[in-house]
């Protein structure tokens, strides 16, 4: 059957710099349909060839010159039209569907446009006849800033197209090393017997930014570190290194599984939200070797600061999952803008056994940690005790890594996460995109530590720039008597 992609917003910010690099690593790898059609709609006047000229500079500027040809980039702008309209005028709608499209062909229709008009370009894509049986839509996020505002949306998704024919994306889910983790998990054994509360004492998964706001200020205002990357993400990732074996590797089974453990995530009471998260606002200071502007101090002709602002650039939460598997092990989390560096990773700590042999040597003992580095280097590394070699007196121990880089095979690579992620649409797989009930399991947990930072009138605490966030984050784990693993990117490059 013949496929049509339907990009509204086609010539906007998203397409140009995500969506249609992505598609080209599509076409180089072989996995586009031969007959596919690529269409962006977009109000704008402009000729096909005007058009492909746009798209033709910022792929010169995202794809690796490697990767990059003319021959390769003729071959694509090929499958690539204009469509010119209004989306959300079922007129504009229906005279782009009469130019390219018929209801034999499957469609993917992309909506890369902000999610308050969602309502109303469905509305068209109905009146019009876009939705038909053969059709596939796929939202971006931010779905909503709460569980009410979010199932407003999906409402709307609803009244169009069904729960089989909506792809959510969360583009975390489309990078390797997060899906990497299904393999580590469930394809070697050596793990799931001490994957549980006996053998783990807690989880650690971080996520940070050397940026930061810059010209988006407007938009993150309104949206923070908790709704940008806590709601969707990390909750993500969590879901994959917490959840039960699924009965199957697809969507029905992973999502299953992914939702309770989001089901089962402790709502944190509002007299215990103090004491259990963190919120940070990043002030001034010194990142990535220059002075930079806190985030009250950003300067753009685009928008206006609020200097009462108090939205958060960083969190920090210990949450718990209660269930069998995971109960009294807590798992920290942990995001923010301008810090130190930009790395992403996962922090398996086990337990000690409380006996140790080897203290005569005066060796400070540490407890084995799988650490699952996510970006900018993936990899997974092993921390464990060794034998310092010589003949001292007894067997002395030092702290060592075995360490898996991926290094070699990420120059390799050639497409990126929004690639996998329309290969899936293509297929007809949504076994990396979120459910309806995903979504709004994990703004019900959010809500309840905004509705707890409301009560008590809990307001960021301000860090440097540059720096490794508010210490009331690094008190979090103190007070239990651990640490966040902060070395652990200068120790991943000391080793690849």
């Amino acid at each position: 059957m013949n496929t049509d992609l339907l990009i509204v917003g086609g010539d906007g910010d998203l397409a140009l710099r995500k969506l249609y690099p992505s598609l080209y690593f599509l076409e180089l790898n072989n996995c586009m349909p031969d007959d596919v059609r690529i269409i962006g709609m977009a109000r704008t006047g402009q000729t096909r060839e005007e058009f492909h000229q746009k798209i033709h500079t910022w792929l010169k500027k995202s794809i690796r010159d490697d990767l990059f040809s003319e021959e390769k980039w003729q071959r694509f702008a090929d499958k690539i039209w204009f469509g010119r309209g209004d989306a959300t005028n079922p007129d504009e709608l229906a005279a782009v569907k009469q130019e390219f499209f018929t209801e034999d062909h499957q469609l993917v229709i992309y909506l890369a446009i902000p999610p308050k008009i969602f309502g109303t370009v469905c509305n068209s894509l109905n009146v019009c006849g876009l939705n038909h049986a053969n059709a596939r839509l796929v939202v971006e996020k931010p779905l909503g800033d709460s569980r009410e505002s979010f199932l407003e949306i999906n409402n709307e998704l609803s009244r169009t197209f069904t729960e089989q024919q909506l792809f959510r994306i969360d583009h975390y889910l489309g990078k390797e090393s997060v899906q990497n983790l299904l393999a580590l998990r469930f394809a070697n054994d050596i793990f799931e017997p001490l994957w549980n509360s006996k053998y783990i004492d807690h989880i650690q998964i971080t996520v940070t930014e050397s940026v930061g706001v810059g010209n988006r200020w407007a938009f993150y205002d309104q949206t923070g570190a908790t709704r940008d990357m806590v709601q969707n993400h990390l909750l993500q990732v969590l879901c994959l290194v917490a959840m039960e074996p699924p009965a199957c590797l697809n969507a029905d089974s992973v999502r299953a599984e992914k939702l309770k453990v989001l089901n089962a995530l402790r709502l944190i009471p509002h007299d215990e939200v103090e004491t259990l998260t963190v919120r940070g606002q990043y002030s001034s200071g010194n990142a990535d070797g220059e002075i930079v502007p806190g985030y009250l101090e950003e300067k753009s002709d685009k928008y206006e600061i609020d200097p009462n602002s108090k939205t958060e650039t960083f969190v920090a939460i210990k949450a718990e999952i209660e269930n069998w598997r995971w109960s009294g092990v807590p798992i920290y989390l942990r995001t923010g803008k301008r810090l130190n560096k930009r790395h992403s990773e996962i922090v398996i700590q086990f337990k000690q056994n409380r006996h140790q042999i080897f203290s005569v040597n005066h060796s400070e003992h540490k407890a084995n940690q799988l650490i699952i580095q996510l970006q900018p280097d993936e990899g997974i590394s092993i921390r464990v005790m060794n034998k310092v070699p010589g003949l001292d007196a007894g067997i002395p121990l030092k702290d060592d890594v075995l360490n898996l880089s991926f290094a070699e095979q990420a120059k390799k690579v050639t497409h990126d996460a929004y690639s996998r992620l329309f290969f899936d649409v293509l297929r007809n797989d949504q076994t990396l995109f979120v459910s309806a009930a995903e979504v709004e399991a994990a703004w019900t947990w959010v809500d309840q530590i905004f509705a707890g930072w409301d009560a008590k009138n809990v307001v960021p605490e301000e860090y440097a720039a540059g720096s490794l966030g508010p210490r009331s984050a690094d008190l979090l784990m103190e007070n239990d008597g651990r640490r966040w693993l902060n070395e652990g990117f200068e120790l991943w490059c000391s080793l690849t």
